[in-house]
C-alpha cells in the first residue's frame, strides 16, 4: 500500500509527460479520466504475469506493463517470484530506456533452382 502512495510524491507531469502516457493508455483503454491528467501511473502486476505482459506484443500487439508505467512506476512486488525469462525481458528496457519488439515471418520461403 505504501508503494502506491509513490506517485503522489513524485512531481506531476508536464503536459508532454501527460500526452505521452495518455497515448500509450489509449492503446488499451478508451475509457481515460480527465482527472487522471499530470498524474504518475502507478503499475503493479502480478508475479505470474507473462514476458509479453510486461514488455508488450502478442498475437494483437499491445503494450506491457513497463510502457504502460511510462513516466511513473512500475512496481514488481515479490520479485524473487517472477519467472526468469521475465526478469530477464526488463534488462534491456532498464539500461537503454527503449522497448524493442521484433517479429519473425510465421512462414518460411524456400527456392530451389535446378540448372542443368
Amino acid at each position: 500500500m505504501l508503494a502506491s502512495r509513490l506517485p503522489g510524491l513524485l512531481p506531476p507531469l508536464s503536459n508532454q509527460e501527460a500526452l505521452e502516457s495518455a497515448a500509450i493508455l489509449s492503446l488499451v483503454s478508451t475509457n481515460y479520466a480527465t482527472t487522471r491528467w499530470r498524474h504518475r501511473p502507478f503499475r503493479a502486476p502480478h508475479h505470474s504475469a507473462s514476458v509479453a505482459a510486461m514488455v508488450g506484443g502478442g498475437a494483437i500487439p499491445a503494450p506491457g506493463e513497463i510502457s504502460l508505467a511510462h513516466n511513473g512506476v512500475l512496481f514488481l512486488d515479490e520479485l524473487p517470484e517472477f519467472e526468469r525469462r521475465v526478469l530477464d525481458a526488463l534488462r534491456e528496457p532498464i539500461e537503454s530506456g527503449k522497448i524493442h519488439i521484433s517479429r519473425h515471418p510465421g512462414r518460411k520461403l524456400t527456392i530451389r533452382r535446378i540448372s542443368s
